[in-house]
């Protein structure tokens, strides 16, 4: 039976997976959207999710634990990157930024998973890191949530 770090270690891996999906999609997606405003902001949370995967395999150094080089293959998300690279084919821009809600919806979902760690309220360190991780993520969220109103109204008007 594993511990409660062992656990601990484990939510921190995935979370890198995690990240590590989120820069290659928003990459992905930078590359191929035509919109130079989406371009720049998938860049933007591309390299955002990229620092973040950095802090969190410097975490799991300091636990003598070899951070993940590659992301998930967990269904979830891994569909959620193979939806964004179809969408962008057709260059939807409704579309790309669905996928990129839900995306940043599972990542929120993981990061809430492991700030319920029991262990997590010993680490206070890396309770503050993940949550700081978590509120950009969810105020990334927002505005994507806010950038696909603002393209529902103007298709309606």
């Amino acid at each position: 039976m594993a511990t409660e770090m062992e656990n601990l270690i484990d939510q921190l891996d995935l979370l890198v997976k995690i990240n590590i999906d989120r820069t290659n999609g928003y990459t992905v997606a930078a590359r191929d959207v035509e919109d130079p405003q989406l371009k720049v902001l998938f860049e933007k949370l591309g390299k955002e999710s990229e620092d973040f995967a950095e802090d969190l395999g410097e975490v799991l150094k300091k636990y003598k634990q070899t951070p993940p080089e590659t992301g998930t293959t967990a269904a979830r998300f891994h569909q959620f990157w193979i939806d964004i690279k179809e969408k962008l084919l057709g260059k939807d821009r409704d579309a790309i930024l669905s996928s990129c809600e839900a995306g940043d919806e599972t990542a929120l979902a993981t990061y809430t998973e492991a700030l319920a760690h029991d262990k997590i309220q010993t680490l206070p360190g890396l309770q503050v890191l993940l949550e700081g991780q978590q509120t950009i993520i969810a105020q990334d969220l927002l505005l994507i949530q806010s950038l696909r109103k603002e393209e529902k109204n103007i298709s309606q008007a």
